[in-house]
């Protein structure tokens, strides 16, 4: 069978088209609002973020967070749970231009924990938040931000 340039271009284009459906990638991007990440205080940030739920003080999170952070600008938290139904995790800092640092949508399926680095201005309380359906938990601990390192 002679196969001339045309028909061999046609039928490249014809498959690469069919083909295209089975290429695609499932990758989750990621999505912000930029209403979220907007200067202002930390009890109308809440209010966005959480879209008007109760929002309860639990023992029930562990936030993992250095109570001295030399270095403002790497500042490492960890936030687990033994909460059941966990929609998703938050972490506030109070003092900063910016109070939400992280936001963190989970699946029913993984185990409610995540772990970032923040980034702070001053001293503060930093606030880990669980969501679930139909309220939210709070736990929160106060971060003394030093100058140079000196611990003081």
């Amino acid at each position: 069978m002679k196969v001339n340039r045309r028909k061999f271009l046609k039928t490249s284009i014809a498959l690469s088209a069919a083909g295209v459906g089975l290429l695609e990638s499932s990758v989750a991007n990621a999505e912000w609002t930029a209403a979220d990440f907007a200067l202002g205080p930390l009890d109308a940030t809440m209010k966005q973020l959480f879209k008007g739920k109760p929002i309860v003080e639990t023992d029930k999170i562990d936030l993992n967070i250095p109570e001295i952070a030399e270095n403002g600008a790497l500042v490492p938290v960890s936030v687990t749970t033994s909460l059941k139904d966990i929609q998703g995790i938050a972490i506030l800092v109070e003092q900063n231009p910016v109070p939400l640092a992280i936001q963190v949508e989970l699946m029913p399926e993984l185990e409610p924990f995540m772990s970032a680095r923040l980034k702070m201005a001053n001293t503060s309380f930093v606030f880990a938040l669980v969501e679930t359906e139909k309220i939210c938990y709070s736990f929160k601990k106060k971060v003394k931000v030093t100058i140079g390192g000196c611990g003081g």
